[in-house]
């Protein structure tokens, strides 16, 4: 070692001094004293912030079932190097981690969670570990009294409730059962059941909803609704007033493809004339019911048709009031010539019925001659929405008779699960002509 190293080795004092020989050469390695480490890391957990939670989670109100059915629980925290961890606990309980919750938020959702969990996070740092407030989650549930809660809201008198029944509802695996519908509905309770309809173009192949069986609808589109009868049949013997809605679908008006590959020859006209030949022959329809028969306005789907070659392809668009003008008034005529009543309806969303040409209601002349049965959901949570539906023209002929409120009913034991929830006021089977 040279001299200069030696001196500059008892100036070091407490430094530890490592001898490496190098290159033939003997050279001295210093390393910091272990106090000066101890030093650093204390100042480090001085600098170090106290836990602490600035923002708690706060409680919250979601649906089980249509739009808002999550929220996301947050916390806003300040320290050093935080960690999160939250936890659950049912209405009667212990709290309990949940899994894989380890960030400043957590997703709730209400097919996960029952209304009355309570849930907090702990929020771990370098100085401390701290617990959040609680936060409950409230989850809302179908409603089993609509109508009573619409008379409350709005101040409505006389209300009814009941469903709309397709072979939807009558599928191999799961068939509704209408005599626990008629007890969910009560006194006056009602089921409007599809007659037909003429969604599906001509010479179309498609597989019967009530058997699996295949099928075609030939020359016209006109097709009746494999399940109609026999609800038709268990709703009677349910004690449960009814109806009968069509479809609306494929006419000469509609199809726009070159000689009509769609539609065939079909007219509103011919349409009305197949819902009545279809109704009087079911037997549960007579000459004294007034039940609500119904000419469904929606669009449908979109189908291809290929002619010399060439395809076309189109989607069904909705009937416009000239065409469900043309189709109640034969409807009509038809049923009034043999001695039976025409309760008229028309179905249309809400915001169909405000549609305007030249500052005026376009269903304004269908307003006169049919009631109107509305679809507006809301939040479609099964429960009465917080708003009226918009009526259009009908505000000036006593608003709504029947109105759909959600498509997420649920009535236990219904064999299905979720039905399309209606209230109806108390002359909704009353013609307009009485």
């Amino acid at each position: 070692m040279t001299a200069a190293a030696l001196r500059a080795a008892r100036t070091l004092g407490a430094a530890a001094l490592t001898l490496a020989l190098t290159g033939g050469l003997l050279t001295a390695v210093v390393a910091a004293p272990a106090k000066a480490a101890a030093t650093a890391s204390a100042k480090a957990a001085a600098k170090a912030k106290k836990t602490t939670i600035t923002t708690q989670p706060k409680s919250a109100t979601i649906n089980r079932y249509g739009t808002s059915t999550s929220v996301t629980l947050k916390v806003k925290a300040s320290g050093t190097r935080l960690k999160y961890a939250w936890q659950s606990r049912p209405a009667s309980g212990s709290w309990k981690s949940i899994t894989k919750a380890t960030k400043s938020s957590y997703r709730a959702t209400s097919s996960t969670w029952a209304t009355g969990t309570r849930f907090r996070v702990k929020v771990k740092g370098a100085k401390g570990t701290v617990t959040s407030k609680t936060a409950t989650l409230t989850v809302r549930q179908p409603s089993k009294t609509p109508a009573k809660d619409a008379a409350k809201a709005f101040g409505l008198k006389g209300l009814s409730q009941g469903v709309d029944l397709s072979s939807y509802q009558y599928v191999p695996s799961a068939r509704v059962k209408p005599s626990v519908l008629a007890e969910w509905t009560g006194s006056n309770g009602f089921a409007l059941l599809r007659l037909g309809g003429s969604g599906r173009p001509i010479n179309h192949s498609y597989t019967d909803a009530c058997t699996n069986a295949a099928r075609s609808t030939g020359s016209t589109p006109a097709v009746a609704d494999c399940a109609y009868a026999t609800l038709s049949d268990q709703v009677k013997a349910a004690g449960l007033r009814q109806g009968a809605y069509w479809f609306n679908g494929w006419t000469t008006s509609v199809d726009t493809s070159p000689g009509n590959l769609f539609a065939g020859s079909f007219t509103p006209a011919k349409t009305a004339k197949r819902f009545a030949a279809w109704l009087k022959a079911d037997g549960n329809y007579s000459k004294t019911s007034t039940n609500p028969l119904v000419i469904d306005i929606e669009p449908g789907g979109t189908y291809t048709k290929t002619a010399k070659g060439k395809k076309y392809t189109q989607k069904l668009r909705a009937w416009t009031p000239a065409e469900a003008t043309r189709f109640l008034t034969t409807l009509k005529a038809l049923l009034i010539a043999d001695g039976y009543q025409a309760n008229l309806y028309v179905y249309l969303g809400a915001s169909a019925t405000e549609q305007r040409s030249q500052g005026e209601y376009v269903w304004s002349d269908v307003a006169d001659i049919a009631r109107l049965w509305v679809a507006s959901w809301g939040t479609d949570n099964g429960r009465v929405p917080s708003s009226l539906p918009r009526v259009g023209p009908w505000a000036d002929k006593g608003g709504w008779s029947i109105w759909q409120y959600t498509s997420n009913l649920r009535i236990a034991g219904d064999g299905v699960g979720a039905l399309d929830g209606n209230l109806a006021t108390a002359d909704a089977w009353t013609p307009l002509d009485d």
